[in-house]
């Protein structure tokens, strides 16, 4: 799959993809009936995606597949991360999980039938989705005679930008993921950032926590266009007071500085090596072809004359090399 530049993506991705997160999601939204048919601890995130090539740069896909009671139940999710909604996303849904099938059949062909598909649309974006919400709104005219032959499905819609704050459900590490996604837009970045940081230090595993915030502050920086490396580290200082969480994040970066800084000087040194290469190699040709034109002129030079020449730097040789043209003796050429 290409890689997608949105940072809205990655976020997503990022955390979606996280198992605990996508459980505790599926556990507060899915119906309870079905929760109780299906082994969200069976859940698996799989790596297929039904995203085409050309919409790439607005969608991701995200496939997790859990056990039914009766087999197989795939979980499809399309996240929709413009900033307005999208109109044929039923029309896109409907091509996914076609390919979903596809796939599905090649990777089992003695498969009589298919497992069922529960898609799910999450939306962030600043504009009201009013976008149909069954396939059947799509299609006009749509004869009565002719319904039962034409595709009739719908989506479950998660509009995070309708909920309110308390409104979204979920543990603290799921909560903090909607959340952010809910306040990119917001006018007050870096106070929506002070508000998931202090949700962030609930988070019992200090591993986790720090690759939490790692995400959601690349995330606030690249998705809001307002805050900047400055604001973030000023935050920090704010936030960091006696928090463990803080500090290993800190630390972290300390150390991921100063294995840059190695690395750069690394870098450097192998960059000023090949400099000081090509400098040298030059050096030592124009040496002796200085050396070449006095033996032309003058005879052997001695042992002396050779060592200041071979010592000399690139402007005193080019210096020596113009007199010698014209110097009636080495002494002359080399004063």
């Amino acid at each position: 799959m290409d890689q997608i530049s949105s940072p809205h993506d990655t976020y997503f991705r990022e955390s979606f993809g996280r198992r605990e997160v996508a459980r505790d999601f599926l556990r507060s939204r899915l119906p309870p009936g079905l929760l109780a048919e299906i082994d969200l601890d069976s859940l698996e995130i799989a790596k297929d995606t039904y995203v085409s090539r050309e919409l790439r740069t607005a969608y991701s896909d995200l496939v997790y597949r859990v056990r039914h009671r009766d087999g197989e139940l795939f979980i499809y999710l399309l996240f929709e991360h413009k900033s307005h909604p999208e109109y044929w996303t039923l029309l896109q849904l409907l091509r996914y999980i076609a390919a979903q099938g596809d796939q599905y059949r090649k990777q089992r062909p003695d498969a009589d039938s298919l497992p069922p598909v529960y898609p799910i649309v999450i939306y962030h974006g600043k504009e009201a989705w009013k976008v149909p919400a069954s396939f059947h709104s799509l299609v006009k005219p749509l004869p009565r005679d002719i319904e039962g032959l034409i595709p009739s499905f719908s989506y479950d819609l998660v509009d995070l930008s309708e909920h309110t704050d308390a409104e979204v459900k979920g543990a603290v590490l799921t909560r903090l993921v909607q959340l952010a996604l809910r306040w990119i837009f917001s006018r007050e970045p870096i106070e929506r950032l002070r508000q998931l940081i202090r949700l962030i230090e609930q988070i019992e595993d200090r591993d986790t926590a720090v690759d939490i915030l790692e995400s959601l502050l690349r995330y606030y920086v690249q998705g809001t266009k307002r805050v900047d490396e400055p604001d973030v580290r000023e935050l920090l200082q704010q936030t960091a007071t006696g928090e463990p969480i803080m500090q290993t994040f800190i630390d972290r970066y300390i150390e991921q500085g100063r294995e840059q800084g190695r690395e750069q000087g690394r870098e450097q040194g192998r960059e000023q090596g090949i400099k000081q290469g090509i400098d040298l190699g030059r050096q030592q040709g124009e040496a002796a072809m200085l050396l070449r034109l006095l033996e032309q002129r003058f005879g052997r030079p001695g042992d002396a004359v050779r060592e200041r020449i071979e010592a000399a730097d690139a402007e005193t040789l080019l210096d020596w090399f113009e007199r010698a043209l014209t110097a009636d003796s080495i002494d002359a050429a080399l004063p």
